[in-house]
């Protein structure tokens, strides 16, 4: 392939023309030939010298700019590693190394392919850096090399002293490894899908109500739910499990739907952090310990199980229901399982759409109205209205009421700026051991809002904790012996 410079006109070669990460074809738009020109152009002008005569080459200009090094380390370190150590790079590393090998020069290299020493030196360190995350630096003793989807965390080797040369001879290493992080999530996603193929089709088809109103949406958000968390009375002040939580959530849907009007279209967010814990080990996704009440696999179930009947309680008012899981900081993977098998599950259902994008953005057009959402703890609220516009520049042209959706921070604000109200919501969830010891201090409640097509947020309902609780108190005294 060739491609014109855009300082000589020629058309040349790729490889004439120096590499840039930011440009279409990894290449910049003017050849080396020209860039060097224009080095011996600057250097005869500014330091008053024959350039041409000095450097006759990108590599030479380098050296006698400074770009000197002791390559001997690094040199030995490639000489020892070989072919085995080249291929691990990718293919300009692997070049390099290759190179090297033959030449032993790293001044050499840099003549043969075009690039100035640096470029060669900093190929070369990352080759190193990731054959060694892989468990392979021979210069350094580390030739056991981890298995496919494995990196290494720690080596420990032992020596002993050979009695006759004084040199240090390694006898035996340890190797820690871990499980590499896309490795893991491909995996964890595949064994979703999985999962998720189970529930296919098994919702029953709901018969829909028939007096809607077509220029309503209902919004039901589910600030922050946290599933799965554990906290006792005696040291936060209520008492809290899994059963509580889908208790809780259940009751208050259900009453929303109840205060609702029949609009034709709902809307579920759930604002993420669905579940309090991502894995086995009662971790957050980055690795948080938690407080947890159950085992993790009874809190996935607990959780599709919840949620299933809510979307069921909607469908009894509105004709169509639209779900939105948003990915917390908690629960990144079981967010995306949780959407993987509820979209299974209602697949039979045409009046049930479950959004399955595993963005950190989700939106939902309804008339005049754009609806963001977002958990919000990988973005600050000055930036959403930018990214909203950006992101979504047709539907803010055509729209005249635009609203992010957002959790993370247990409680409420409002914030407006120009074009788009910006807002975050309570939980029914109290606070763990942690956040009470902290100081975090919130009210519970949840809420449905009402927006009309052409007039933007028309009601709001809301149903607050002890109103919750009184709730639940009467079911269960109504409930038989």
């Amino acid at each position: 392939m060739q491609k014109p410079c855009t300082k000589c006109g020629l058309s040349k070669a790729l490889d004439e023309f120096p590499p840039r990460k930011g440009s279409p074809d990894g290449r910049r738009g003017t050849c080396r030939e020209c860039v060097l020109a224009y080095r011996r152009d600057w250097d005869a002008k500014h330091r008053g010298v024959d350039a041409a005569a000095r450097f006759p080459s990108v590599a030479a200009f380098d050296e006698a700019h400074g770009d000197v090094q002791d390559d001997t380390t690094l040199v030995n370190a490639v000489l020892a590693g070989g072919d085995a150590l080249a291929a691990f790079g990718v293919p300009i590393e692997r070049e390099c190394a290759e190179a090297l090998l033959r030449t032993g020069s790293v001044v050499d290299v840099a003549l043969e392919l075009r690039l100035a020493p640096r470029q060669v030196r900093a190929h070369l360190q990352e080759l190193r850096r990731r054959a060694a995350t892989r468990g392979y630096a021979p210069a350094c003793d580390m030739t056991k090399t981890t298995p496919e989807g494995f990196l290494v965390k720690g080596v420990s080797t032992y020596y002993r002293i050979d009695s006759e040369t004084g040199a240090s001879v390694p006898v035996g290493q340890w190797v820690k490894t871990k499980s590499e992080e896309q490795h893991q999530l491909a995996a964890l996603l595949d064994a979703m899908s999985g999962i998720a193929d189970a529930w296919k089709g098994r919702a029953e088809i709901a018969l829909a109500p028939e007096a809607v109103d077509e220029d309503l949406l209902a919004v039901y958000p589910l600030g922050d739910p946290h599933l799965g968390m554990y906290s006792w009375a005696e040291e936060t002040g209520n008492h809290f499990d899994l059963e509580i939580a889908e208790q809780n959530l259940v009751v208050a849907v259900d009453h929303l739907v109840d205060l609702a009007p029949p609009a034709k279209q709902a809307l579920i967010i759930n604002l993420g952090d669905f579940f309090h814990a991502d894995n086995v080990m009662n971790t957050t996704t980055a690795g948080t310990r938690q407080d947890v009440d159950t085992r993790w696999a009874k809190v996935l179930r607990a959780g599709i199980r919840t949620m299933r009947r809510l979307i069921d309680r909607a469908l009894e008012k509105h004709e169509r229901v639209y779900v939105i899981t948003e990915i917390g900081n908690h629960d990144t993977h079981a967010a995306i399982m949780l959407a993987l098998c509820l979209s299974q599950y209602y697949e039979r259902e045409p009046r049930v759409v479950i959004d399955t994008s595993p963005a950190k953005f989700h939106w939902h057009r309804f008339g005049k109205n754009l609806i963001g959402v977002t958990h919000g703890d990988t973005v600050k609220a000055k930036d959403l209205p930018g990214v909203m516009s950006c992101d979504r520049a047709v539907d803010w042209g055509e729209t005249l009421h635009r609203y992010w959706y957002c959790g993370h921070v247990h409680h409420d604000s409002v914030k407006e700026y120009p074009g788009v109200m910006i807002e975050t919501f309570r939980t029914l969830a109290p606070g763990d051991a942690w956040h009470r010891a902290s100081g975090y201090r919130s009210g519970q409640d949840l809420k449905v809002d009402v927006l009309h097509r052409e007039y933007g947020r028309v009601n709001r309902h809301i149903i607050g904790i002890r109103q919750v609780w009184d709730r639940v108190q009467r079911a269960t005294d109504a409930a038989p012996a």
